[in-house]
């Protein structure tokens, strides 16, 4: 089992958060939880730099939000034969759009890397381009491991949904993307989303499971290892 961690709590707040589910199409459903790649990206956007997971020991966090809706989204399509020519106008297609209302993202982090979110280099997303967020609170906490505990709000890896009655949602989520002009994915898992209006309850969960000891949130923790190469 792992020691007790110093960590630093950032608090990211925001009016709308969205998360897309891969693969659907015509109608833009949210997680409620977002992915790694997304939690990496806003790692970056504070650092004004591309943050790879192996600089990142481990990482931790949990989302909450007050309710859920949707909107419509007018996307113009244009498109062109060559990137020399200039693109022309096609069509307008008018697509659904699931959104998170007033989330609350709380992201644990070893402590060095606090320094960033006290002045973010860019602006902070939960999601997308309108979903502009904001530091609420960055702090210093400590996180007590746990071999059992309830959690919501939170991604479970596969492994740790397969060992109990979890109500997850499982999909299979980015871990991180390249740097190219083209992002290709670096890494895809199997992950069980627990929506934080669903909470479960995991048992056996030796080396995955820590407490925030100031506040009683329990989070799955990633490590660099599991994230790199999937060893717990």
């Amino acid at each position: 089992m792992i020691a007790v961690l110093e960590a630093i709590r950032v608090v990211i707040t925001a009016h709308t958060a969205s998360f897309r589910v891969p693969h659907f199409l015509g109608y833009q459903l949210t997680l409620t939880v977002p992915p790694l790649s997304t939690v990496y990206g806003l790692i970056a956007a504070a650092a004004g730099r591309r943050v790879p997971p192996d600089e990142v020991a481990w990482l931790a966090y949990r989302c909450e939000y007050e309710g859920k809706a949707t909107d419509v989204e007018t996307i113009f399509t244009v498109e062109r034969s060559r990137p020399s020519e200039v693109a022309r106008f096609v069509t307008i297609n008018i697509v659904p759009r699931e959104f998170l209302f007033m989330p609350t993202l709380t992201l644990y982090l070893p402590p060095e890397w606090g320094i960033l979110f006290r002045c973010p280099r860019y602006s902070l997303l939960l999601g997308r381009t309108q979903d502009v967020a904001t530091v609420a609170e960055l702090k210093q906490t400590y996180l007590r491991p746990l071999s059992d505990g309830e959690v919501s709000g939170v991604l479970l890896p596969f492994e740790l949904v397969a060992k109990g009655n979890i109500p997850a949602l499982l999909q299979t989520l980015p871990v991180a993307f390249t740097d190219d002009p083209i992002r290709q994915p670096i890494e895809m898992r199997t992950f069980g989303v627990v929506d934080m209006h669903c909470p479960g309850n995991v048992r056996d969960g030796d080396g995955w499971l820590l407490e925030d000891t100031e506040n009683g949130i329990v989070v799955p923790i990633f490590r660099r290892a599991w994230v790199l190469r999937g060893v717990a």
